[in-house]
């Protein structure tokens, strides 16, 4: 039996919630619409009733934590390709959550882009370091 390297493991796990992220993205982008309101109080606590705008956050919390606890291993490891994608990654997942705190409550549509960037950009920086640590 081989052994599993927990760094090619963890990048599975962040690819897969990252696409899971985005599909919720999507099914938000497409089948939740918010108030037409610009009350900032009232687009949060509609957001907070939403189980899916609710999973969407809280993988979103998920995925940060792990994206810290990767950098910190990839630190630890002194693995120079590691950190580098790790460091990439974590920044934009950081980026896509201030995204969707702001969309949240501003209902601006570039905020929405953004996270959508954001997730190509995170995703293609742990499918780099996934491709390096072959």
């Amino acid at each position: 039996m081989t052994k599993r390297d927990p760094f090619k493991m963890q990048i599975y796990f962040i690819l897969g919630f990252l696409i899971v992220q985005y599909l919720f993205g999507m099914f938000l982008n497409f089948f939740v619409e918010f108030p037409n309101t610009g009350n900032e109080k009232t687009l949060w606590k509609f957001a907070q009733d939403q189980m899916p705008v609710v999973l969407h956050m809280v993988i979103g919390v998920l995925l940060v934590l792990s994206g810290i606890i990767f950098l910190i291993r990839a630190i630890r490891k002194k693995n120079r390709q590691l950190i580098i994608a790790s460091s990439v990654g974590l920044a934009t997942l950081l980026i896509a959550s201030f995204a969707g705190e702001q969309f949240v409550s501003t209902q601006q549509d570039g905020y929405s882009f953004t996270m959508a960037v954001a997730f190509i950009v995170a995703f293609a920086s742990y499918g780099w370091g996934l491709y390096k640590t072959k």
